[in-house]
This record gives C-alpha cells, structure tokens and sequence, in this order.
C-alpha cells in the first residue's frame, strides 16, 4: 500500500514539473534599431506588430501584441527574472527573430500552421458574459534586445496571424 502511495505521489510531481515546463514556449528577441517591429501609441489596441512575408511559397504570418482595458482575449506582459533568460537560451527557447524567420523560410503554409500548432499552441478558457468561451492561443513572446540585460526582462506574449497572399 505505501508503495502506491509513493508512486501517486512520484506521478503527481512529475505531472506537476512537467506542466511549468517552458519547452512549448518560444522567445524572440527582436532588435529595434535593425528588425521592422512596428510600436504603436498608448491609445491603439494593438501594441506591437511584426510581419514576415515570404513570396515564393504564398504565405505570410504576423504577431500581434494586443491589449485593450475591455478585451476579453488580451495578450499579456511578463516581467522574467534575468537569470530565467539565461535558462531559455540553454533550452533552446530563445532566439533572434530573423534567423528564426530563415528557417520557417523551408516550409509551405501547411507545414508553418502545423509547426506553430504543433510546438506553440493552445487552447484558452474563459467568461464573457457567462458563457464559457475557447480560442486558440500560441506560447510566442517576443523580448527586445536592448531589455536583455535588465533585472526583471519584459516579454510580450504575440497573436499569431497566418494567411495565405494569394488564394489557390
């Protein structure tokens, strides 16, 4: 019997450790003074905006940041210790915009969507209204470089948009 016990208690840490896990987390770090991000004023509800086209495989993708005080589906602002940087960066979870964008370069519109469903996504709950609603969101931050070396490092959780530039 407590050999059961023992390994309810094993399985439930285990569960435990791997739902904190970060690994379907991606951080892009972004440079204002070389990427095209677009930043917005106060009064827009879309605060940051960063588009990637690629034309001979017909698709595009933009992330969103979006917050507006009455919104039910904002994205949010996280402030990481400096040291969890270091963490993301050994994991892999870490990386520059642009090279990360290269990549995605390869694949067709199928293999972008089923890449950032695959590794990135999920499905949020909540109320408006007393409904129960569901949408899905994706686990893409985006850092600025030059917030890197702060204590406590901003990360903006983004809206994936992807779309085809031409219709098939």
């Amino acid at each position: 019997m407590k050999n059961y016990i023992a390994l309810i208690i094993i399985i439930f840490f285990v569960k435990c450790a791997f739902s904190q896990s970060i690994s379907k987390s991606l951080f892009l770090v972004v440079d204002r003074q070389t990427d095209t991000i677009i930043q917005h004023n106060e009064n827009s509800n879309v605060k940051i905006k960063y588009y990637h086209v690629n034309k001979s495989k017909n698709w595009n993708l933009g992330l969103r940041h979006i917050n507006s005080p009455n919104n039910f589906q904002n994205n949010f602002r996280y402030l990481l210790p400096k040291e969890m940087v270091s963490e993301l960066e050994r994991k892999g979870n870490l990386e520059d915009i642009k090279p990360f964008m290269i990549k995605l370069n390869n694949y067709n519109n199928k293999e972008v969507s089923q890449f950032f469903s695959k590794h990135y996504s999920y499905y949020y709950e909540y109320l408006q209204k007393g409904r129960k609603k569901t949408y899905k969101r994706y686990n893409i931050f985006i850092i600025f470089k030059s917030d890197l070396e702060k204590t406590f490092v901003p990360c903006y959780e983004m809206t994936l948009l992807k779309s085809r530039i031409t219709e098939i």
